[in-house]
């Protein structure tokens, strides 16, 4: 656009846009004070931006970028943006190029409602993180960027003068003064870094890295040039990172388990004392072999696979294993958690070491309480019929299933005889009986009262079936026991079932097994009775 048009615009946004902020940027885009010979009418002056891109919320500065180059190669140009004034609302940023009179840009912001009528405006000056001080061979001021004071406070010309030590926080007074000294004593030219906190003029501690570069021996101006560059936002993360690591090793110590970190190569990193102590290994130990060893001979190869498997793929697992220490043998369990680099490459991996001995027994106990009887320890009746379904409906099964149902004869004359105390160590007795009788592997099941089922799998035929219960009729028959003086012999009816999966469910071969205990019941001669199915 030539000169007369852009004059035209100009002209155009002063009578159309009364409402409208402006200032000026020069050809570097960097704000300026607006020309003394250049009439803005009645629009308001925008204060303190150090650029167009300081007066746009972050997300929208490549907009005002773009809007930028438009006009330096056309003259003018404008976009929608959010003001930093007021980020939620879109105004209009206008740049035209008045260079030809004033020497500057202009900008327009138009459209900003919610700005009180009357008012500039204002924005926070940006603080900058680099600034420049020039001090004599004794570390005396003489002098600084006027942008000093956005940074600790003072003028430039308050400082002027001072001694650059003063400014300094105190606890950091003797690292300042030896990195001095260290500085004088170096070649021209040359520089020295280190980093101490300054105190700004409110009092608070601010970071600075100073490069202290002397030109001491320059004939024209000596001096050392201070470049400071604040790194407060840098050391108070620091700062945090170390609280946060100090918070989480004071809470590991106080957590009932071991915590063990380990890199990639199987180094500990990390372990609290829990740890320590349950693996007798130290920090900068490979967790190898002689950590391990305590394990049973039968998990170990589950503990490696899992340590394996967690640095190689990252995959979270979860391991329970035997542990031999000064109180014998423990139950622990491992919950194994990668850890990786932004890449997802595994770095290495967290071990969480939980004693779950006493939770293993308690497992243990409801187990064997919810499949067994309490004064026999045979199996109850659904852990019985559990067996019953898993013999017929096991892999592989090409033979039959016995079913034996024995129900002790006159047992009722027992507790009224001899008492409740008698009659159950009869039922003990025979549920020992039956026990010894039986193959390893089949299952004597207390179904209820005086009544038992023995369950033996991958029998070949009936008659193998009634063999199994022929020696069980041997086994009660071959020894009684003594009862308030008397020698009490067990009296059973026994009957005896035999099917396979394709032909009989478990309830029916049960009921057959039920039926011919009865037949046998009916039919007996003397204390024991056996009869077979048809």
């Amino acid at each position: 656009m030539d000169p007369a048009s852009r004059d035209e615009v100009f002209a155009g946004l002063l009578r159309h846009q009364p409402d409208a902020f402006v200032g000026a940027v020069s050809p570097m885009g960097l704000c300026v004070p607006l020309p003394a010979g250049l009439d803005v009418g009645g629009l308001r002056p925008i204060v303190g931006a150090q650029s167009a891109l300081a007066l746009v919320v972050p997300e929208d500065q490549m907009i005002a970028v773009d809007a930028w180059q438009r006009a330096l190669g056309q003259g003018v140009a404008s976009c929608l943006v959010h003001p930093v004034a007021a980020p939620a609302e879109v105004v209009r940023l206008h740049l035209l190029d008045l260079t030809h009179r004033h020497g500057v840009f202009l900008i327009f912001l138009t459209g900003l409602a919610s700005h009180p009528e009357g008012q500039s405006l204002e924005h926070e000056p940006i603080r900058p993180r680099l600034v420049t001080v020039h001090k004599d061979q004794v570390a005396l001021i003489t002098s600084a960027d006027p942008e000093i004071a956005l940074v600790l406070g003072w003028t430039a010309d308050e400082l002027t003068g001072t001694r650059a030590l003063d400014l300094v926080h105190p606890d950091d007074h003797q690292r300042a003064i030896a990195s001095w000294m260290d500085m004088l004593g170096s070649p021209q030219g040359e520089a020295r870094r280190v980093r101490l906190r300054h105190v700004h003029r409110d009092g608070h501690p601010i970071w600075f890295e100073i490069t202290n570069i002397n030109l001491l021996a320059d004939p024209a101006q000596p001096r050392v040039v201070a470049e400071m560059l604040d790194i407060s936002d840098e050391m108070a993360a620091q700062e945090a990172l170390r609280a946060g690591e100090k918070l989480m090793r004071r809470l590991t110590e106080t957590i009932p388990m071991g915590v063990v970190q380990i890199d990639a190569a199987r180094r500990i990193v990390y372990q609290n004392e829990r740890a320590a102590r349950a693996i007798g290994a130290a920090r900068g130990d490979v967790l190898g072999d002689d950590h391990l060893n305590p394990i049973l001979p039968g998990d170990r190869p589950d503990v490696d696979a899992a340590i394996a498997a967690v640095l190689d793929t990252g995959a979270d697992i979860d391991v329970e294993y035997g542990h031999h220490d000064g109180r014998g043998l423990r139950r622990v369990r491992a919950n194994l958690r990668s850890l990786t680099a932004e890449s997802g490459v595994v770095t290495g991996a967290i071990i969480c070491l939980t004693d779950v001995t006493e939770d293993v027994q308690l497992r243990d106990e409801l187990k064997q309480r919810a499949s067994f009887d309490a004064l026999t320890g045979c199996h109850n009746r659904a852990a019985t019929l559990s067996a019953l379904g898993a013999a017929l409906a096991g892999p592989g099964r090409t033979r039959g299933t016995a079913v034996i149902f024995i129900d002790l004869n006159d047992f009722k004359q027992v507790n009224d005889r001899y008492g409740h105390a008698a009659g159950d160590q009869l039922l003990t007795h025979v549920a020992n009986r039956l026990r010894g009788a039986v193959r390893d592997g089949d299952v004597v099941g207390r179904f209820g009262g005086d009544e038992f089922v023995v369950i033996c799998a991958d029998v070949a035929s009936a008659g193998r079936a009634c063999r199994i219960g022929e020696s069980l009729l041997s086994a009660l028959a071959g020894g009684g026991l003594e009862v308030a003086g008397e020698h009490l012999l067990p009296q059973a009816s026994i009957g005896v079932a035999w099917g396979d999966s394709a032909t009989c469910a478990p309830d029916a071969l049960i009921a057959r097994a039920d039926t011919a205990m009865y037949a046998a019941k009916k039919t007996r001669t003397g204390r024991l009775a056996l009869a077979l199915a048809q």
